[in-house]
């Protein structure tokens, strides 16, 4: 029996193929070529397979040693591999040789990964590997982290690739990637030598390779976050996700990296990238992005983070465009220029968070600075800015050159909502703002100018600020500012402050005057501003502005100071005001601060049931220990009043209820306060000339105790006429000489000393009308008879205001004792009087000549 004939494919192909042209037109002929093609097309494949399986099982080996040691001609640094696998199956039909659990040594010294990755597979013609040549058509890095690094000398970290021309003729490996595929891809991109941080990542991204000697063409399809772009201390591009579809070409011989239009594309905005980067001798680059359906919500998501925390969230409808150009070297000494060109066109503004819009916006802004990691010689220009703010018309240009040494130019016109403000961009320091404002300003010059006040008159600012029913809540106290009513008009530095009225909380106010160095105060640290105003009020609560101004939150304490920068100088007329007990009315007078110090001036107020009027001094430069002097004149103030409002002086030996009467008196008091405005005791000192008209002492304990000697129930209720007597406070002592009590049941005289830890020695001398009570020997001493018989009784009144005595006072018949303190009283206050002169003059004059703010132009013509 004969073998049966092997027919060639060939034959078979062409059998049929004849068939098939004299079938075409049978009713069955797609049923018959389906069913054939189908037949050889999976007899053709399956020998494939067998085939492929079959050698990758037998030449496994071969092929791993053979792949390495062409590898290792090309690598000059080390690779540690986990595991080298080689399949039929990743990328049928090419042969995949897989190496996992990767490590790559950087070319620095140390040990220091260049590329970690799980997996990397490298896709191979199987035929060209079975003759030794290693074409890799494809490769995919899955789970990969790639660290590049240049130091602080300008040295790259990934030269890797041997160099030799004896290694490039011996390489069997040669690359025509049309297929690279990279997973889970970390990259870092550190450079020390130009203070550069970029840190991207990236899901997928797919790219071809075309490889033609040394020139790369490369297409690249796929996502890239920039995690960060660090470039000096500023940060961009953080956390922004792109859809890339890159077209470029590496020259490697030259060098040069050339971008042909690729699209970066964010939040639906898409950026066209062209450009190129050459790096053979100098790092040149010479590149341009212009922004394609853009809105303002992606041009803002590209600002630095700490802007972009604001203004996110900010979107429009309309025209917006952008284009950034960067070209020039980048070294250690040269930075490339950057321009970036950006505007609106009747573009509709808004927060989808909250009520105002802008609407009809036009802007056209152009930023330019010759250095991308400094912008000190920076500029921006906004130019024909304009729009409508919740309906209401505003436009405003700016421009500022050199940001070093800024030369600025501004105007901003336009009547405004005030809550449409805050209502289109709230202010963390501002809330329920209302009202209205006009605004028309304008301000050009260079700010350094304004550092100086023999310059600060060259910038000119000019224009007002008109307020009407403005009201607002202000700062960490969230302090009330209700019916802001007038209007500032800025000249030069200054600003006239012309009806200004209003309310700050409790306390109201009208304001005509200036504020000069204003401009300067507000845009510089530690810089002086003077304020030279009349102010008119109905009302002053000083314990809540006290509270708002100098208050430690909880502890119901000042902390009292007067600020360095501060200069003042008030012409007041105050209708009211509030502080603690103390309820004055009529305020007028001069209040003037400068240099850390406040000399009132002609103060005078109703009060206490009188009139009080007051000039004094206060040295506040070290607010720990502050110096006052002051003399001011008591005119028929009620004492009982006195004694309530000042709370018994923080004593209970003689209270409000004890006293009554109206004092007349002229004081000049000298002492120290802390920063608490409480009294340091040690240095009270104080001269007091006081008459008490129409005075009573009721229920006054030592007065009781005197009936047993003076046999006189009318002591628990004295009623005196005129009282006069000048007492003296030193040492934290009460000198009281000796002064004669005429009341409505005897004349007694008395004189002694009050200590500020209460203890008391007080000498009384009364007429002795009956010697009923009196002890002969126990008195023997303390009684005293004139020519006519009438007998006086000496007494004394010692021990502390909690435990005193009442006993015969023998020593003062024979020492005259009141006499010698009335001399003492007499050289302490005429040493007090000079002393205090002269420090006042002092302080007065340091005043006097540090206060330059006064000029030719009078608060008085701004006047109603």
């Amino acid at each position: 029996m004969s073998q049966p004939k092997v027919i060639p494919p060939g034959i078979v192909f062409l059998y049929n193929w004849i068939e098939f042209c004299e079938t075409i037109t049978e009713p069955i002929f797609y049923v018959k070529i389906f069913k054939r093609s189908l037949f050889y097309l999976s007899l053709l494949l399956g020998v494939i397979l067998i085939a492929s399986v079959t050698s990758v099982f037998l030449f496994k080996d071969r092929i791993i040693d053979q792949f390495v040691n062409e590898a290792n001609k090309s690598l000059g640094t080390p690779v540690k591999i986990g595991k080298i696998d080689v399949s039929a199956w990743r990328d049928f039909p090419n042969l995949a040789i897989i190496f996992s659990d990767v490590y790559v040594e950087d070319s620095h010294p140390g040990n220091y990964p260049l590329l970690t990755a799980k997996t990397i597979s490298f896709y191979l013609n199987p035929i060209e590997v079975w003759q030794g040549n290693y074409n890799i058509r494809g490769l995919q890095i899955s789970d990969s982290e790639t660290n590049l690094k240049i130091d602080k000398d300008g040295q790259t970290n990934y030269e890797v690739v041997k160099s030799s021309p004896a290694a490039s003729a011996d390489k069997k490996i040669q690359f025509n990637l049309k297929n690279v595929i990279l997973k889970n891809t970390v990259v870092n991109y550190k450079d020390i030598y130009r203070l550069q941080d970029h840190q991207f990542e990236s899901d997928q991204l797919v790219a071809s390779i075309k490889i033609d000697g040394r020139l790369y063409d490369i297409e690249a399809d796929g996502d890239v976050t920039s995690i960060q772009i660090g470039v000096g201390s500023t940060t961009l591009l953080k956390n922004k996700r792109f859809e890339v579809l890159a077209d470029l070409t590496y020259d490697d011989g030259n060098k040069l990296v050339n971008i042909r239009p690729s699209t970066l594309e964010l939040h639906h905005s898409q950026f066209e990238v062209k450009g190129s980067y050459h790096f053979q001798t100098n790092n040149l680059i010479d590149m341009t992005c212009d922004g394609k359906n853009t809105d303002i919500q992606t041009l803002l998501s590209l600002l630095p983070e700490t802007i972009n925390q604001r203004v996110s969230q900010y979107q429009s409808k309309g025209d917006v465009y952008f284009n950034m150009a960067i070209k020039g070297e980048i070294s250690k000494n040269k930075e490339p220029f950057l321009s970036l060109q950006f505007g609106c066109t009747n573009t509709t503004l808004f927060h989808p968070d909250y009520q105002s819009k802008i609407e009809n916006a036009n802007l056209e802004g152009i930023f330019k600075t010759p250095s991308i990691n400094s912008f000190g010689r920076a500029s921006l220009t906004l130019n024909n800015v304009n729009g409508n703010l919740n309906g209401r018309s505003f436009r405003t240009n700016l421009s500022i050159e050199n940001f070093d040494d800024p030369y600025v130019t501004f105007l901003f016109q336009g009547a405004l909502e005030a809550s449409s403000v805050t209502n289109f961009y709230p202010l963390q320091a501002v809330k329920e703002l209302s009202g209205d404002i006009d605004i028309d300003i304008s301000f050009s010059g260079r700010t350094s100018l304004l550092k100086r006040k023999a310059t600060a008159q060259k910038v000119d600012a000019t224009g007002s600020i008109k307020m009407t029913a403005l009201n607002f809540v202000a700062g960490k106290q969230d302090v009330h500012f209700k019916d802001l009513n007038g209007e500032l008009q800025f000249t030069k530095n200054d600003l006239a402050l012309s009806n200004v009225s209003g309310a700050i909380e409790n306390s109201d106010f009208h304001l005509n005057g200036f504020f000069k160095n204003i401009i300067t105060f507000l845009l510089f640290e530690n810089q002086p501003i003077g304020i030279e105003t009349d102010l008119r009020s109905k009302y002053i609560d000083l314990d809540q502005l006290f509270e708002l101004g100098f208050g430690q939150e909880g502890s119901g304490e000042y902390q009292f100071n007067i600020s360095p920068d501060l200069n003042l100088n008030f012409n007041c007329d105050i209708q009211s005001m509030h502080y603690k007990r103390f309820k004055p009315q009529h305020i007028s007078g001069n209040l003037l601060i400068k240099n850390q110090m406040a000399v009132a001036r002609n103060v005078s107020f109703d009060g206490i049931g009188g009139k009080l009027s007051l000039n004094g001094v206060m040295d506040a430069k070290n607010n720990k220990a502050i110096e006052v002097m002051s003399a001011f004149k008591l005119n028929g103030i009620h004492i009982d009043s006195a004694f309530y409002i000042f709370e018994d002086f923080r004593q209970d030996f003689i209270k409000q209820e004890h006293l009554k009467g109206q004092a007349y008196a002229d004081v000049d008091l000298e002492m120290v306060l802390n920063e608490n405005l409480k009294l340091f005791p040690e240095t009270l000192i104080a001269n007091i000339s006081a008459i008490i008209k129409n005075g009573e002492l009721n229920n006054f304990e030592p007065m009781k105790r005197l009936n047993r000697y003076l046999d006189d129930e009318g002591l628990s209720k004295l009623r005196f006429g005129d009282l006069k007597n000048e007492i003296h406070i030193e040492n934290k002592t009460v000198f009281i000489p000796q002064m004669q009590v005429i009341s409505n049941v005897t004349t007694i005289q008395l004189t002694g000393t009050h200590t500020f830890d209460q203890k008391i020695n007080y000498r009384v001398i009364a007429p002795l009308r009956s010697k009923k009570k009196i002890d002969p020997d126990e008195a023997f001493g303390a009684i005293e008879e004139d020519q006519t018989g009438s007998a006086k009784i000496f007494l004394k009144i010692t021990g502390t205001t909690d435990n005193y005595t009442v006993s015969y006072d023998k020593e003062a018949v024979k020492q005259k004792i009141s006499s010698d303190l009335k001399k003492e009283v007499k050289e302490l206050k005429d040493a007090f009087k000079l002393k205090g002169k002269e420090r006042k003059k002092e302080l007065e004059l340091e005043v006097d000549e540090y206060f330059e703010w006064s000029d030719s132009t009078s608060t008085n013509q701004h006047k109603n």
